[in-house]
């Protein structure tokens, strides 16, 4: 009886640590670094990409939902606030690359967080530009 408990909880262990190694090598195609120490970790399993690039993920995916929002009411993010987190993100990057600081998994995350959805709100502002021009064109 204990063997094939065993047997069947060995089973899911193996599928469980097939998928995150399927999901570690989906965060390395990335170009993530994916240092143990700079990622999330959950039930023991670290997540597939670090802490920045789960924030810029997390910020690109709430960026694009809240886009059609924008759109909806013709409001847009201008270059501004994307200038702005891109250079919060990058000296925090930085000073921690050039040892002037120890960046924490939390800043990272909400750095990530913010440059991805200022971002991806200016990107799909000029998609949404050029899909214009691309119809008056059309309709000429």
């Amino acid at each position: 009886m204990f063997y094939g408990f065993a047997t069947v909880v060995g089973i899911n262990l193996s599928k469980k640590i097939d998928f995150w190694i399927k999901l570690m090598k989906i965060g390395a195609l990335t170009g993530c670094h994916q240092m143990h120490g700079r990622s999330f970790s959950v039930y023991g399993y670290q997540f597939p990409v670090c802490a920045r690039c789960t924030g810029l993920g997390l910020g690109q995916f709430f960026g694009f939902i809240f886009s059609f929002v924008l759109l909806k009411y013709n409001i847009f993010i201008f270059i501004p606030p994307a200038i702005l987190s891109l250079m919060i993100l990058g000296i925090d990057g930085l000073g921690q690359f050039y040892k002037k600081w120890e960046s924490t998994n939390l800043r990272r995350l909400i750095t990530g967080s913010l440059c991805g959805f200022f971002v991806i709100l200016f990107f799909n502002k000029i998609i949404y530009e050029l899909l214009k021009i691309i119809v008056k064109y059309n309709n000429i």
